[in-house]
């Protein structure tokens, strides 16, 4: 029951699942799977080994699984992407395939990558995220649960970006962002995402402990992981959202974390 127009041009090994559709001029190359009740407009092209899962929408001029832009890749390494299910991919998005061989550049469930964003090799966009018009994902960034990166924002390679976090729009980092906060300008923390928080119906307790965890981390001097371990020794990890906001400065990485504006102005938080 899949519907592959006329004018559309198929590769050989595609698995279709139920109800796909596939319309005039898009391109499906060879050994790409396709998950029930996709769309894959007009146009568009999913590149060899791609992985798309179910109720997904590509619009046209996407392009899935492109090379990555990388100056040591071997073009014979059998790497991929994979799309979860229910995610929608807008008109003239790029997402490359990922530069290790049996590795793969990783979109999750529920997404919305809107207009001309980019994710490169070797990425990791969270569940529920959203890419806003012309954001763009260096190679390697992970990027958590429920973020938000807005329009024309920029993510330095191997930068992690934590759950919940909102990039401001036109905004940069080179920097790791922990969890739950708002970051703008030049990899500068200026808040927490309470907004999104509250919309989630977040126990309002679990939203305070959060606060005060928050607050007490960055009046505090000193080493940022150590800072950390010392918070987790005396209680601060209660909750969940402490754990997670204080475990994330002591993961390893290449890059270092972003620091906090010294006054918090932008969304109303003093």
């Amino acid at each position: 029951m899949s519907g592959v127009h006329s004018l559309a041009m198929v590769g050989e090994n595609v698995s279709f699942g139920y109800n796909v559709y596939v319309g005039p001029y898009a391109i499906v190359e060879d050994n790409v799977q396709i998950g029930r009740e996709t769309i894959i407009s007009s146009h568009a092209i999913v590149r060899s080994g791609t992985i798309i899962g179910e109720r997904c929408f590509v619009d046209s001029f996407a392009v899935i699984g492109g090379l990555p832009q990388h100056e040591t890749f071997n073009v014979a390494i059998p790497s991929r992407v994979i799309i979860g299910n229910d995610t929608t991919i807008r008109e003239h998005v790029t997402i490359h395939r990922a530069t290790r061989e049996i590795g793969f550049t990783k979109v999750g469930n529920s997404c919305i990558l809107q207009s001309r964003t980019h994710v490169a090799h070797d990425c990791e966009v969270g569940d529920y995220s959203i890419l806003v018009n012309g954001s763009m994902l260096g190679g390697e960034v992970k990027l958590g649960q429920k973020c938000f990166i807005g329009g024309g924002a920029t993510i330095h390679q191997d930068v992690i970006v934590g759950d919940y976090v909102i990039l401001a729009g036109s905004s940069a980092t080179a920097l790791n962002l922990p969890p739950y906060v708002i970051a703008a300008y030049a990899s500068t923390i200026i808040g927490l995402n309470l907004v999104r928080l509250r919309r989630e119906k977040m126990d309002n307790g679990k939203i305070v402990a959060l606060k005060e965890c928050f607050c007490e981390f960055y009046k505090r001097s000193g080493d940022y992981k150590e800072r950390a371990k010392a918070m987790l020794e005396s209680g601060y990890g209660g909750t969940y959202e402490t754990s997670n906001f204080l475990n994330f400065f002591l993961r390893e990485s290449k890059r270092g974390i972003a620091p906090k504006r010294h006054k918090i102005v932008a969304y109303g938080i003093e």
